[in-house]
């Protein structure tokens, strides 16, 4: 057992904690409180001094794609979707799987001192996972699965072995991500929810994802059936002509779709009218916003302040370092706060964390700091200009300085 004594505790769930402590038993949070009451006890343990820092939550990146993260500058973006798309195809076409490890433990490492503790990570042909096992992180690990076809054989094939080999853990758990709808027909979507329902388990649900509404082409793509995207499947030969336009847009398109009652998580969703999102209010479904990729490919503004309004559940994730800088989600909120800064920090802070946790469906273990979950924590130095910690920390440069995931260091400045 051991004790974090810090400045402010902010639990989520409950006010801020001046001089407050977390007591950390193994996996699960055993006490949090008053720094006093908490040594009263809990007392004698280790302690960790905290005193300069806030301890919140354990950051949750709720979409990422972690292999892509030695492309980093390497793929410019010239106002053109489907060419960056091409270039990106390109490269990683050319991926050595031997400097794989090395990736996925330099993403990990700097994902942890950026105090994120879960990951919510695409990976292409689901390879990423056996190297993530291993990994001091929580993760959700998707398989990418793509087929603009009538024929389900092959993406059925593909997914029963991704479900029947991937071995998941306290810390690793399996989800499904048919790409977009102008890569994967309806078909491929229903069969996704199908095996998430049929393959469910209360120790290791199966999670799905899929990115929505991403571009103005998609739009054209579902509701004429022609433009940029019918093109770029031709000349690639990834159509076959059996998907029919649903005449639909991308938003009213998924929804139509019958996926058992099978929650998604919506990456994106730059593109919803006041309708589409009164519809969306109305399921189950999560989006997940990346700002600074957003602010990368010029998208308009982000519906993600009506959204939470209407009772969606937003939460953020970063995307690739192909179109952003870091794998910090405190930078996403430190740049959403710069852009709204008259927005609610506290709500800053449940995007970054129990909202991200309840899109991958990790909620009853980690997003909050009480008694009884798992103890993801992280702390982050106080600069004292300001008196609310949070205004503080979102508006100063400061850096974690302590990342714990599953009642485990892993990573700490002393």
């Amino acid at each position: 057992m051991f004790i974090l004594h810090a400045r402010i505790v902010i639990p989520l769930d409950s006010e801020a904690i001046v001089d407050g402590a977390v007591a950390i038993d193994g996996p699960l949070i055993v006490g949090c409180g008053r720094y006093h009451e908490i040594l009263s006890r809990f007392g004698p343990a280790d302690e960790i001094d905290l005193t300069d820092c806030v301890l919140l939550p354990g950051l949750v990146n709720a979409h990422t794609h972690l292999e892509l993260s030695y492309l980093k500058g390497e793929v410019l973006y010239r106002n053109n979707f489907i060419q960056w798309v091409d270039s990106l195809r390109e490269l990683r076409s050319q991926f050595s799987d031997g400097t794989f490890e090395r990736i996925i433990n330099h993403a990990c490492r700097e994902s942890v001192q950026g105090g994120v503790t879960t990951v919510g990570d695409i990976g292409y042909e689901h390879r990423a996972w056996h190297y993530l096992s291993s990994q001091p992180l929580r993760k959700t690990c998707f398989a990418e699965v793509f087929g603009m076809t009538g024929d389900l054989d092959t993406p059925d094939e593909y997914l029963r072995r991704c479900i029947a080999r991937t071995h998941t853990d306290e810390l690793l758990r399996l989800g499904l991500s048919p790409h977009a709808p102008y890569s994967a027909g309806s078909g491929v979507y229903e069969l996704t929810a199908e095996l998430a329902a049929e393959n469910f388990s209360d120790d290791s649900p199966i999670s799905l994802t899929t990115h929505l509404a991403e571009t103005v082409e998609e739009n054209i793509f579902l509701s004429e059936g022609a433009g940029p995207w019918l093109d770029y499947l031709k000349r690639i030969n990834k159509w076959d002509g059996s998907f029919s336009c649903p005449g639909q847009s991308p938003v009213n398109y998924f929804l139509s779709l019958d996926l058992t009652d099978q929650p998604f998580l919506l990456a994106h969703v730059n593109y919803i009218t006041d309708d589409e999102l009164t519809a969306l209010a109305r399921t189950e479904h999560s989006v997940v916003f990346c700002p600074r990729s957003h602010h990368f490919f010029n998208r308009p503004a982000h519906s993600f302040r009506s959204m939470l309004e209407a009772g969606v559940n937003v939460c953020l994730g970063t995307d690739s370092l192909v179109s952003n800088d870091s794998l910090s989600i405190l930078d996403e909120i430190r740049f959403l706060h710069e852009q709204y800064p008259d927005f609610s920090v506290e709500t800053l802070l449940k995007m970054g964390t129990i909202n991200g946790a309840v899109a991958l469906g990790w909620q009853d273990k980690v997003g909050r700091l009480a008694v009884g979950m798992e103890a993801d924590l992280t702390a982050v130095p106080l600069t004292g200009n300001h008196s609310d910690p949070l205004t503080d920390i979102f508006e100063s440069d400061t850096q974690p300085q302590l990342t714990i995931v599953r009642g485990k260091i892993v990573y700490h400045i002393a």
